[in-house]
């Protein structure tokens, strides 16, 4: 019997839950650590509470794993009604240990680097459910990637409102009101899509069944695969860590800049970003994954260096957008060979491994930039993130780049279970 195709409703629900969500996402990203800032918080203590919602983050994607056997909605609707509370409470009460603890458990001031969340890995699996030809999975991949960009520019954007008919300089900390509220309805938006949605989980389980005479051996490729991954990955959670989630607070302490210049500059690294991302998936056709990924991390990594080092706010800024914009371009692509590492029926399990292995050394980074920082240290933590991430690169192209390699030379990959289509 054939399985019918994924109705394309429900990946547009998908994809709008991820357009929503990025915005909320954006104003946080953008507004989060300067509205701490203005309310006399010090870098450490921002790093702290951004360090606490990275760790919360490695505990809360370990459902990914779940989602495999129990199915994608639930734990997806789950995380939605979690960000929803959180912002709620920051928006009605914004004591010290509520923002904190709404902080942590909500993950503000996550996506800077334009991530989903700890339920990415769900999130992607559900997604690709049925896809079997490689080129829709990189391509769905990379459609979610881009509106999640997209959401994150017009979020950014939107931080830029505290500094709507205020002078320039530091804006005090009642200015930031709006952005809590902001970030509920878009967060409300999400949750709403994600209730629409329909998944197929249990239907394309019962397709897939045991599909080999030895699945233990199949599961020891997989998983041999999956351990490189995971290697790798703590290399570039460490350089996420130390580089990403203190930006704004660093543009404000080196150049004295405020929401009226970090959102926009924010918001044009993501548009660009999500442009990219599709120039990069059509480039896979001609140059193949890890021959599209590596050369646009390298010239990332150069200007990750060169933007601690730069003279002027002009020239920092055009480095920060030529990194993010890089380095984002390949977020849907890193997800599709991450799904094509293992059959569909482990996607979630998959996810989860990448997800967590980055989060880990990820978690500790804000709190030793902020710390960095408030020793003067101000070029340290980018310099030494871009050291981990140069690691990152040279190993993800040696521990994984023949098996990818293999899969664009249209090697049929023995693990990979014949699937309906489910992207019209």
């Amino acid at each position: 019997m054939n399985a019918r195709p994924i109705p394309t409703r429900d990946v547009r629900l998908l994809l709008a839950a991820r357009l929503s969500r990025s915005v909320a996402q954006g104003v946080l990203a953008a507004d989060f650590a300067l509205y701490l800032r203005a309310s006399g918080w010090s870098a450490s203590h921002i790093g702290g509470v951004l360090a606490g919602g990275l760790a919360l983050a490695v505990v809360l994607t370990l459902a990914g794993a779940a989602s495999d056997r129990w199915g994608r909605k639930r734990f997806l609707l789950g995380y939605e009604a979690l960000y929803v509370l959180c912002c709620a409470a920051a928006t009605f009460d914004r004591s010290a240990s509520v923002l904190a603890a709404a902080a942590i458990a909500g993950g503000f001031g996550r996506g800077a680097n334009g991530s989903a969340g700890p339920f990415a890995s769900i999130e992607h699996a559900w997604l690709t459910q049925g896809l079997k030809q490689s080129e829709k999975l990189t391509r769905v991949l990379s459609i979610n990637s881009s509106f999640g960009f997209a959401g994150m520019a017009l979020g950014a954007t939107l931080g830029a409102i505290p500094a709507l008919g205020r002078q320039a300089g530091a804006l005090p900390a009642e200015a930031y009101a709006p952005v809590f509220p902001l970030a509920l309805v878009f967060a409300t938006a999400a949750l709403i899509c994600v209730a629409l949605a329909r998944d197929r989980h249990s239907f394309e389980v019962r397709q897939e069944g045991p599909t080999h005479a030895d699945e233990h051996a199949v599961r020891r490729r997989e998983n041999v695969r999956l351990r490189s991954l995971g290697l790798v990955n703590l290399l570039q959670g460490a350089g996420i860590g130390l580089s990403g989630p203190l930006v704004s607070y660093w543009f404000a302490t080196r150049f004295g800049l405020g929401p009226a210049q970090i959102a926009p500059l924010m918001a044009g690294g993501f548009i660009a970003a999500a442009l990219s991302t599709q120039l990069g998936a059509r480039l896979t056709s001609r140059f193949g994954l890890m021959g599209t990924i590596v050369p646009l991390r390298v010239a990332a990594l150069v200007a990750l260096v060169l933007m601690p080092l730069a003279p002027a706010p002009a020239w920092a800024m055009a480095a920060y957008l030529l990194n993010k914009t890089l380095n984002r371009s390949t977020n849907g692509l890193r997800a599709a060979v991450t799904a094509r590492l293992v059959r569909n029926q482990r996607r979630g399990f998959a996810g989860a491994v990448t997800a967590i292995s980055r989060q880990i050394p990820r978690s500790v980074g804000p709190l030793l930039a902020g710390m960095m920082m408030d020793s003067g240290w101000l070029a340290a933590p980018f310099l030494l993130g871009a050291a981990f991430q140069g690691a990152y690169l040279y190993l993800y192209q040696a521990r994984l780049g023949d098996d990818v390699r293999k899969r664009d030379a249209g090697f049929r990959d023995e693990n990979v279970v014949e699937q309906p289509e489910g992207l019209r």
